[in-house]
């Protein structure tokens, strides 16, 4: 059974990832679309799986064909993020010990982000990743539907006081 008290803390938790979510994407070219994240020149970027906190750039060749060769560069560092890259970064998923209590609060996260930004669009998204990707959304309405879920937490901070 989950407490009042718990439910405060959470509440509370999820609100600090929001901000610092906005943090990572109100920076100018903070945010992208198409990719979790991006370095400073633009190329898709994945954190390590061999070095935790590391962080690789993914280069991918065309060898005709139709075929490709895709290949990571160490030693990459993200400058801009998709929603739910910025939301996995604030939330510590990719550094997390336990990704899986990380990966909770994103979910929980990325459902009231859409939840509200269908709330106020004529389109319906059936993902995060389709509002962020979709070839209407803008930089503004990313920081737009954070800062809308911020003072929605925080709403739900005051009525829990």
């Amino acid at each position: 059974m989950t407490t009042n008290f718990r439910l405060a803390q959470r509440n509370s938790n999820d609100l600090r990832v929001i901000q610092r979510t906005l943090a990572l994407i109100e920076v100018e070219n903070g945010w992208t679309q198409g990719t979790y994240c991006r370095d400073a020149e633009g190329r898709e970027v994945h954190p390590a799986a061999d070095a935790p906190g590391e962080w690789v750039r993914v280069r991918t060749q065309h060898v005709g064909a139709g075929g490709y060769v895709a290949s990571t560069e160490s030693g990459a560092t993200p400058c801009s993020y998709c929603l739910g890259g910025a939301l996995r970064a604030a939330a510590g998923y990719w550094k997390a010990e336990n990704p899986y209590t990380a990966l909770d609060q994103v979910e929980r996260l990325e459902s009231l982000i859409l939840r509200l930004a269908n709330s106020v669009a004529a389109s319906s998204w059936q993902t995060l990743q389709a509002f962020n990707d979709d070839p209407h959304t803008t930089r503004a309405d990313a920081i737009l539907v954070l800062k809308r879920t911020a003072a929605h937490l925080d709403a739900q901070d005051q009525l829990e006081l």
